[in-house]
């Protein structure tokens, strides 16, 4: 086990690492081992930039020849010569033939809680099979 920071790094038989911000684990829910070339990485940041550990997709619609996918992203962010994890919600559109486009999905500029991400995603299953979906056909 190594330090910088405020990371703390645990090091795997496996040759992976787990990362520890403020001493507490990246997913509460999940172990997260990294490939050790993260810590790197994570050293390498400046001020402000931010490093995409994983992304984790939610659901997805396609109409016409576009694609809606949301999805989780978890990042670290340096922030003066500390680290912070920063999960968005993300609105990812593909047009047909083009590079897709990302957004990250607020509450009045504040980031999602999990209950906000639920509602929003109920609020567009329950419009996407009133407003534009005719269950009686398919088109």
């Amino acid at each position: 086990m190594s330090t910088f920071s405020n990371i703390t790094v645990i090091e795997h038989e496996n040759d992976k690492v787990a990362l520890l911000i403020d001493g507490k684990a990246i997913s509460e829910r999940y172990e997260i081992h990294h490939e050790k070339k993260v810590i790197d990485e994570l050293k390498a940041l400046e001020d402000g930039q931010a490093l995409k550990l994983f992304e984790q997709f939610i659901f997805s619609h396609t109409d016409l020849n576009l694609e809606h996918a949301y999805l989780y992203s978890t990042c670290i962010i340096k922030q003066n010569t500390a680290y912070k994890v920063v999960v968005n919600f993300i609105y990812k559109l593909t047009v047909s033939g083009q590079a897709p486009s990302e957004h990250v999905i607020t509450n009045q500029g504040k980031a999602m809680t999990a209950e906000d991400i639920k509602k929003f995603i109920q609020d567009h299953v329950e419009m996407s099979l009133t407003k534009y979906t005719d269950l009686n056909y398919a088109y």
